[in-house]
Order: C-alpha cells, then sequence, then structure tokens
C-alpha cells in the first residue's frame, strides 16, 4: 500500500511522529499482555485469525506487547520499530483502543495479501477529546435481542465510544424485566421483546470488560404510553390513560422510585441514570383534579412547574441512591440542580440557556447527531426530519461557537439512534459509514480533523475490509 500504516488510523490520534523504520508483518508471531489487560486477548486473537495469521501467546517478550502504565482514562501509546510493536495504556479501555489501532493497521498493511507486506515505523501517543462518548440505541420501539446489543457493544468499543445509553422504555413498549412493575411483559406496539435480569447481567458484565458504562433510562413522565395501559391507575384519567403519568397522585412517585430503585439495582456499575424528562404534554394534568390540586398546594403557576418539581423529586431520590440523575433538555425554561445532569437535543443555544445554573451536558443536539435521520433520501423518514449525511455527522462540534460560555460544562457528545421505522436487521446500516465520521467527531481534536483526510482513510480502511470485520463483531 501507499499510505503510511499510521496514517490511517481513525479516529485521527493526538500525536504521531514517523520513522524509516518498517516492521514487517510476517514477524509477528507472538505477543504479551499485561495481566490487567487480558480481556482484550479475544480481540487479538480474533483479528489474527481473520488475517490467517499465526501467532501465539507468550509469557514474556513477544512481537507485540502491551503494558499498563499510568496513562489518563482512555489514552495509549505504540512504538512500532523493526524489532517489534510496543504498546502501553493506563486502562482497559485504552487497551482496547490501542488493540483498535494496531487491528486498522494490520488491515490496512495486508491491503494486498503480500509477504512482504510491513507496518511503517511510528511513535504514537492517543487521547480523548472528550471524557464522555456515548452512543444512545433505543430498543422501545423496535426490540434489539441480548446478542445484537452485545455485537453492538463490541462496535461501541472498537469505535472508541465509552457510553451505551440504553433507552429501555417509551410509549411503544418497556424492555426489561422488572419485579417492581411486573406487570410489563415484552409486549410492544412495533415488535415484543424483553431482557430478563439475567440478560442484563450478562450484558453489564460485557459492557464493564471492553470499558463501556451503560447509562439505563426509565422515560418518565412522559412517553408512558405503554406502562399507563399495564397500570392505568397511574394515569389521570383510568379510562383514558393517554402517554403521561399522573403528576398528581401519591401512588406515581411511589411506584417511580420502585421502578428506580430496582434499575439501580439492576446496573450497580452505572454511575449515571436516566429518568427521561422529555416532550411530555399537558393536557390530561390540566383537566386531572389530582395535578390541579398539587399544582395549588404547591403554589405552582403552571403544570409545567409542577412537572419540573415532580422531576426534581425524583432526581433527587436518584442521587439519595449514589448516582448522578441525567434528563433530556426540555428548553422550557425549567432549571433543575446543578448535580443533575442534561442531555441537551433540541437547539444548538440549549448549552448557553442550561451553562448559568451550573449542570454538566453532554451534547446530542438531533440536527446533528441523530441517526434515524436519513443518510439520503431513499431511506425512510419523517416530516420533522433532515437529511444527515456523513459530513454533516462529522462537522459537529458541541462547543459551536460559543466555547468561552460552555466548554466547562459540556463533558462529552452522544449519537442517538431511534428505533420508530428501524427494526433490528437495520441497524447496522444506519450506523454505516457514519458511526466512524462520529467516532472522530468525539474522540479527536478540531485540529487534527480533515474531513477530505477523514474521507480517504475510511475508504481505504473499507477497501481493506476492516468495516466489513467490524460489522461482523
Amino acid at each position: 500500500m501507499s499510505a503510511h500504516t499510521a496514517l490511517i488510523l481513525l479516529p485521527v490520534p493526538a500525536e504521531i511522529k514517523l520513522t524509516d523504520e518498517k516492521f514487517p508483518v510476517k514477524n509477528l508471531t507472538g505477543y504479551s499482555i499485561a495481566e490487567e489487560f487480558h480481556a482484550v486477548i479475544p480481540e487479538l486473537e480474533r483479528v489474527f485469525r481473520t488475517l490467517r495469521m499465526e501467532v501465539a501467546a507468550e509469557s514474556s517478550g513477544g512481537a507485540f506487547s502491551l503494558s499498563k502504565s499510568d496513562l489518563p482514562a482512555g489514552a495509549w501509546q505504540m512504538d512500532i520499530t523493526a524489532d517489534g510493536i510496543t504498546a502501553a495504556a493506563g486502562d482497559i479501555t485504552g487497551a482496547f483502543y490501542a488493540v483498535g489501532a494496531l487491528t486498522q493497521m494490520l488491515f490496512a498493511a495486508t491491503i494486498s495479501g503480500l509477504p512482504g507486506d510491513a507496518l511503517d515505523g511510528a511513535e504514537i501517543f492517543d487521547k480523548p477529546r472528550f471524557a464522555v462518548r456515548s452512543f444512545h440505541l433505543d430498543c422501545a420501539r423496535h426490540f434489539q435481542e441480548k446478542e445484537f446489543i452485545k455485537r453492538f457493544l463490541h462496535l461501541l468499543s472498537a469505535c472508541r465510544i465509552n457510553t451505551f445509553h440504553w433507552h429501555l422504555t417509551d410509549g411503544q413498549g418497556w424492555r426489561y424485566q422488572s419485579k417492581a412493575a411486573d406487570r410489563m411483559n415484552g409486549k410492544g406496539e412495533l415488535t415484543d421483546g424483553q431482557y430478563t435480569q439475567e440478560d442484563i447481567r450478562q450484558i453489564n458484565a460485557l459492557a464493564k470488560t471492553l470499558g463501556i458504562t451503560i447509562i439505563p433510562e426509565v422515560d418518565v413522565p412522559g412517553h408512558s404510553r405503554r406502562l399507563l395501559a399495564n397500570y392505568p391507575e397511574l394515569a389521570c384519567d383510568p379510562d383514558d390513560p393517554g402517554n403521561e403519568i399522573c403528576l398528581g397522585k401519591p401512588e406515581s412517585m411511589q411506584f417511580l422510585q420502585a421502578v428506580f430503585g430496582e434499575l439501580m439495582e439492576l446496573f450497580p456499575d452505572s454511575p449515571v441514570i436516566h429518568i427521561g424528562g422529555d416532550e411530555a404534554a399537558t393536557a390530561h394534568w390540566e383537566k386531572c383534579p389530582h395535578c390541579r390540586k398539587a399544582m395549588e398546594e404547591k403554589k405552582c403557576a403552571n403544570m409545567r412547574e409542577l412537572e419540573n418539581l415532580f422531576m426534581v423529586e425524583l432526581s433527587r431520590f436518584i442521587t439519595a441512591g449514589g448516582r448522578t440523575p441525567i434528563i433530556w433538555g426540555t428548553c422550557s425554561g425549567q432549571t433543575y440542580p446543578d448535580d443533575t445532569m442534561i442531555q441537551v437535543w433540541l437547539d444548538i443555544r440549549e448549552p448557553l440557556k442550561i451553562a448559568p445554573n451550573g449542570n454538566k451536558m453532554i451534547y446530542s443536539v438531533h440536527s446533528s447527531l441523530y441517526f434515524d435521520y436519513p443518510a439520503n433520501l431513499s431511506e425512510p423518514w419523517e416530516t420533522w426530519m433532515f437529511e444527515l449525511s456523513e459530513k454533516g455527522v462529522y462537522m459537529t462540534d458541541p462547543y459551536i461557537i460559543w466555547q468561552d460560555k460552555v466548554k466547562d460544562h459540556i463533558i462529552g457528545t452522544e449519537a442517538c439512534l431511534w428505533t420508530e421505522t428501524i427494526p433490528q436487521h437495520r441497524v447496522f446500516a444506519k450506523l454505516f459509514p457514519r458511526i466512524l465520521a462520529y467516532s472522530e467527531c468525539a474522540w479527536s481534536l478540531p485540529e487534527k480533523k480533515s474531513f477530505q483526510n477523514f474521507s480517504a482513510r475510511r475508504e481505504l480502511l473499507e477497501a481493506a475490509g476492516f468495516t466489513d470485520y467490524l460489522k461482523q463483531n
């Protein structure tokens, strides 16, 4: 190949120093991995099998070595010389990213399948721009099976995405087995399916192995049509339950605290719990005697203020459980305690409104990061959607033009895939190639980015078979 193997890496690393040395691929016959990083061995062995390389584990030495260092979370480094490949990372996520970088370079080096292929010499140091690099998957509308979620987690790790926002409930379905909500049986309006508690334990374990944090979400008080169909007593009008949980009945908060208490038990390694908080209509609340009484007693000027008090109370329950609550930004002018995270999604100006309140934010503005939007107009699309191209994703910057005002508050980004029109078999089609653009958007420094250069690297890796390899995870 003509491209230097260190210059095809995606996302682009923070620092690369090229050398004139070369390491023949045929000399990669052994590897040595620090004990703390043994979880990466199956991924290493998988790429060796795929490329038909005979590489054996060694107790010491080896042409590829990966050691533990004092690098920060997610960071990694690698030196490629004529004698071998030496890598280091500070944690398991960085270790997986180092292996992922080696995988890309091996695919690029062996694109022609020639015995003389080599990795070009380089000294590489890499670290993430954002601490949180998240991807949201909606399994409430169209359900995705457990094994598919596992494949999805492997893909996230390969793209250096370290957070999985798992949208477990919505108006069309409730997707996890719950003792607190035991009437919810996995029946859905579009597809059926439910994760057992054992399924969740397995998925938690895999995420932990890969260094991925899960943010589980139960979306309330709106988006609750499926829940209220089974628990009509939690609606304002049991004969016409609608989509919104009643804000005025004491049993509503009691029920939700039981649900979220159980959710925290099911996700013991999740420091952040998503409580929803978006797109609730007020029509049922306005007519409800329970809600109107609560509004008067709490001296609220309107139902939005009552909703805010309801969600703040729920957020206090989450913090009392030792976790951080996060809600979807409402753009309704309501504020939340500064220890509640806000996920901004509706407008690029949201961060400017929220920053003065002191809340940390995750940036997910729909026009740039909603992957259910069509990559081209041959796909199904809804009237509210924009065309969202690969370049549109790539050019996203959470700081926009207000870096000095929002930088200290935006801790990361999140791309979202909603599945109203996307069954499981279409998910990967919606992800590729835009997830690779998102990977570089979330990881790399702006001054290192070039869409033209990214496109060339992505196309070369596709031609080398790397993208197909990712899809097979």
